[in-house]
């Protein structure tokens, strides 16, 4: 019987520390934005040392999604408050110069443009 009282009440603790709003208001005040855009890299082996080159000078990027065929990227941050257009060209080093067509937003709240971009300022 104790054994039964034991196991009930460590999963009544369980349930409640899972549900407490300190969990929920860490998650919620994680912002996410997403940016696209187009550019031109020749080649794959260029397009992936240009995702790491990314991932490793950016932390706060959480996916990075480059493509060779449409070249379009994708990239999603967490914990940035702000991501301007030259910030993200930037991150593109020696193709940097290829950028535009830059689309910046809030993750799951601002409409992504859809593919291919067909109203482009830059």
């Amino acid at each position: 019987m104790k054994l039964i009282l034991s196991i009930s009440f460590m999963l009544v603790l369980g349930v409640s520390y899972g549900q407490s709003p300190q969990v929920l208001t860490s998650q919620q005040s994680t912002a996410q934005l997403f940016a696209q855009c187009m550019f031109d890299v020749p080649s794959q082996t260029e397009l992936d040392q240009l995702t790491f080159d990314i991932y490793s000078n950016h932390p706060d990027v959480e996916m990075v999604r480059l493509d060779l065929n449409t070249q379009r990227a994708f990239i999603i941050t967490t914990g940035v408050n702000s991501l301007s257009s030259l910030d993200l060209v930037s991150w593109f080093g020696q193709y940097s110069g290829t950028v535009h067509c830059v689309q910046i937003g809030v993750y799951g709240v601002d409409a992504m443009n859809p593919y291919p971009f067909t109203n482009c300022q830059d």
